[in-house]
């Protein structure tokens, strides 16, 4: 009897345990109902940022490592210094140089100015000078035919023959001094341009050794913190090489919802969620655009549906979801899982 009514006492008892467990089931069916109907939820969203590998734009050896692993930085704070010192010297004998050709163009052009007032003075004399000659020469035009009519003497004659002759040589003489002035400016003229050249070359090489110099220095391109710290003093690096990396203090979530859960979202829609690593701490924000394209779209081998056999799967939509101001983000770290719940 006693073994019965044990028997009929664990049977009432797991009854109803099986109703309470029935009743639980229907009041959370219920609940996720209801919460389903006001929100879409998604588990694939991670915490982003921009993590920013620098590089060397020259060859050389380390000269200064100014950071350590996982220091916070600000933008412009110099992390890294390659020794550039021939660069200086290039740049330093490049600016010799261009001093140089640049004295070379005031000579020239100094020169060209100094003939060209030659010129003048000659130009003038020669105007004198021909007024001498047609002067001269009328004179021994007029003697020529009173000796042949021996109206003058022949001393006459002679002394306005020399006259005419001394008018003309003095011509002829400066006629040559102002060919040698002209072409004396044309040479001068003609240094003026490569000397120029000389300076514009010399300029860019200066420019470029200073560029050199300037790439030396490796700094934070904006705040935030540095990764791993691979870098040593005194070992060499080639262009290109990554060196470092520096992680950004802009924040935001990266939410993969699926295709079916866009139409119930709208850019400027409040989020919420929880990271797992901080179980019970909420967290907000809103959403700020999506994806222009599916998730699958972007990578590097994209699904082709117009061959093989075609399987529908479900797409993913990439949505961006900034984290609203004054929270413990700072707790929040690049590729930390979330869960995201967004009002419908």
């Amino acid at each position: 009897m006693t073994s019965k009514n044990q028997s009929n006492s664990f049977n009432k008892a797991m009854l109803i345990l099986a109703w309470v467990l029935i009743g639980v089931g229907i009041i959370g069916a219920i609940i996720y109902t209801v919460y389903t109907k006001k929100y879409q939820t998604t588990n694939d969203a991670q915490i982003d940022q921009y993590i920013t590998p620098l590089s060397s734009r020259i060859s050389g050896f380390v000269k200064e490592v100014r950071f350590e692993e996982y220091q916070k930085v600000k933008k412009g704070d110099t992390l890294l210094i390659i020794d550039a010192e021939e660069y200086a010297y290039i740049a330093e004998a490049a600016k010799a140089e261009i001093e140089t050709s640049q004295s070379a163009v005031k000579v020239s052009e100094n020169a060209v100015q100094t003939q060209a007032s030659e010129r003048a003075i000659i130009l003038a004399q020669l105007e004198k000078v021909n007024l001498e000659v047609w002067q001269t020469e009328q004179d021994y035009k007029r003697f020529k035919n009173l000796v042949a009519q021996k109206s003058a003497t022949q001393q006459q004659f002679e002394k306005a023959e020399v006259a005419y002759k001394s008018a003309l040589s003095q011509k002829h003489a400066l006629e040559k001094k102002l060919l040698s002035i002209n072409a004396g400016v044309n040479e001068a003229k003609s240094k003026i341009v490569p000397a120029k050249n000389t300076t514009t070359t010399k300029k860019a090489s200066a420019k470029y050794a200073d560029l050199m110099v300037r790439y030396s220095f490796i700094t934070a391109p904006f705040d935030g913190v540095v990764g791993k710290k691979n870098i040593q003093p005194g070992q060499y690096i080639k262009v290109g090489q990554a060196l470092l990396n520096v992680v950004s203090d802009e924040k935001w979530v990266t939410a993969n919802f699926r295709e079916t859960q866009i139409n119930d979202i709208k850019v400027g829609g409040a989020v919420y969620f929880t990271v797992d690593a901080y179980p019970g701490k909420e967290f907000t924000g809103k959403i700020l655009a999506f994806s222009p394209a599916s998730g699958s779209k972007f990578s590097l081998i994209p699904q082709n549906n117009a061959t093989g056999n075609f399987i529908k799967i479900e797409q993913r939509i990439p949505t961006k979801i900034i984290i609203n101001p004054n929270q413990e983000s700072d707790k929040l770290l690049a590729g930390m899982n979330v869960m995201v719940h967004v009002k419908k």
